[in-house]
């Protein structure tokens, strides 16, 4: 099972082999201790981005309120940055691995000095600080010792290597930068709802689009068709024929299918707060909602088919910051369940130097999100690039490079405007703070007693993605709700009367529908 957890320095991929029911905070602590034995930790695992709620140390963490064990689950603490290196030296001659107790470091945040020395680091604002080892041999420092940093020499690998072997294992660590020309979104591009991204805008322009916030698209893949792929060089195919050799997006066939177009119905938003300090600038928070909205769509025949991001205003060219290609790529990771071609896309929404807003869209590439597979991509402190991690080697124009230009990543959708002829967007929008309207039966009302005027009918202004969440507060999700969305998805299906008088007297109406 896979965690994540996300500190002030970046997200963690804790991998745990135990038993789900029987994880606890220590089963997690230990085994960041593993490749990280010196982390001091400034707050304790969290529930939550403040890391104002602990969790409870003497339950495992499928007993804890709000917790739902599967993977990619987020828990949250903040760490020193300075005690944090990697360090992959392994186990010992009996077996245990070259760590301090990890309780006493979360308990006291010094390590034991019976068994430490210290070596200095120069932090991030170049100070000099020390950090413990336990290797008292400075001569036994396997980690400097392996052909790749954070790696095992090759002798703790294996006995004896051929060129062949040594070569097919170092390339495992190279990834050859190539601009991935086209997107997997066919020639009719992105079809954007209207009503739904102007709510998003103007939400924005409350901030006067100082503050960053993201939400997740709604809506459907429509028509494969089959497109020409070109043939890569020879030179690349004879690479790939030797089984060694600089990894790149590989091409199993000559035709890809695309979907012709992706159709974008709603927008979520879930809970989030503004933050400058973060990297992406805003803290995801726990949603007790979204299963429900996954309910909901999959109700309406609809999926998460990309999302959007609102920026500040940025200097020409700069389209995405480091951890936003990041994101992204996680999200197609997470669509096409592993690395292979997705037609999720990615939203910017931000504001010009006159005024104008601008929203375009894209999609990063299959080597981004191999890459970020692989966690060889960082962030860094220049939020236009994306920094290789130090286990891997990026060659660029022929010669290793530190750092990517997010550019490179990413490939450009076509983008129109498009009008529901399913849904509105009427009702306020959820998880809004400030907002001149929120979600209450009043909001309801006034909705629902246009049905009848301008030729609107009482399921057309039902019709709306989130006043049909908002339903869900007080309907059953599993009995009442598949009827209603039945009516909305197809409306030769006629709502059952006794759903209206339910609903209407929810909103305070007289009975008229």
């Amino acid at each position: 099972m896979i965690i994540r957890v996300r500190t002030n320095i970046g997200i963690w991929r804790v991998t745990i082999t135990s038993p789900p029911p029987s994880i606890t905070t220590q089963t997690i602590l230990d085994t960041i201790a593993q490749t990280r034995p010196h982390v001091v930790y400034e707050a304790p695992l969290s529930l939550d981005p403040k890391c104002s709620e602990p969790i409870d140390t003497t339950r495992p963490l499928c007993e804890q309120q709000g917790v739902q064990m599967r993977d990619g689950l987020m828990i949250y603490c903040k760490v020193d940055s300075s005690t944090c290196a990697e360090n992959t030296v392994g186990n010992n001659n009996n077996g245990d691995t070259n760590d301090t107790n990890m309780s006493t470091t979360t308990a006291s945040s010094e390590p034991s000095s019976s068994s430490t020395i210290t070596k200095r680091i120069i932090a991030k604002d170049g100070t000099i600080k020390l950090i413990h080892t336990t290797d008292t041999d400075p001569s036994n420092n396997k980690s400097e010792l392996g052909f790749r940093k954070g790696l095992m020499p090759l002798r703790d690998i294996k006995k004896s290597w051929t060129l062949n072997e040594f070569n097919a294992m170092d390339d495992k660590y190279n990834f050859k930068i190539k601009r991935q020309e086209s997107s997997f979104v066919g020639v009719e591009g992105l079809h954007l709802e209207s009503g739904a991204v102007e709510s998003f805008q103007n939400y924005l322009r409350r901030f006067q689009f100082r503050q960053q916030r993201f939400g997740y698209l709604y809506g459907r893949f429509v028509e494969e068709e089959e497109e020409d792929v070109k043939e890569e060089e020879e030179e690349d195919r004879s690479h790939l024929r030797q089984g060694w050799g600089a990894r790149m997006p590989q091409k199993n066939e000559s035709k890809v299918k695309k979907n012709k177009k992706v159709i974008v119905e709603a927008i979520y938003e879930p809970p989030q707060e503004a933050d400058a300090d973060a990297a992406e600038g805003f803290v995801m928070l726990d949603d007790d909602q979204e299963e429900n909205v996954e309910q909901v769509a999959s109700l309406l025949g609809l999926r998460k088919v990309g999302w959007i991001v609102g920026q500040p205003p940025r200097e020409t060219g700069f389209q995405f910051s480091a951890a936003e290609v990041i994101m992204a790529a996680e999200l197609q990771l997470e669509c096409a369940q592993g690395v292979e071609e997705t037609p999720f896309v990615t939203v910017r929404c931000t504001v010009g130097d006159e005024g104008n807003v601008i929203v375009e869209a894209f999609q990063v590439s299959l080597q981004c999100m191999e890459m970020v597979a692989e966690e060889a991509l960082d962030i860094g402190p220049n939020p236009g690039f994306c920094y290789v991690n130090e286990t891997f080697t990026a060659i660029q124009e022929g010669k290793p490079s530190p750092t990517v230009e997010n550019n490179f990543f990413l490939t450009l959708v076509p983008i129109h405007g498009y009008q529901s002829d399913m849904f509105v967007t009427q009702f306020p929008f959820v998880n809004r703070p400030f907002d001149d309207r929120q979600q209450t039966h009043d909001e309801m009302k006034r909705q629902l007693t246009k049905s009848g005027q301008a030729g609107w009918t009482f399921i057309d202004l039902l019709s709306d993605f989130a006043l049909l969440l908002y339903l869900c507060k007080f309907l059953d999700v599993s009995q009442d709700m598949p009827k209603i969305c039945e009516s909305v998805k197809d409306r030769e299906v006629l709502l059952d009367d006794g759903y209206k008088i339910i609903i209407s007297s929810m909103a305070g109406m007289d009975g008229s529908y």
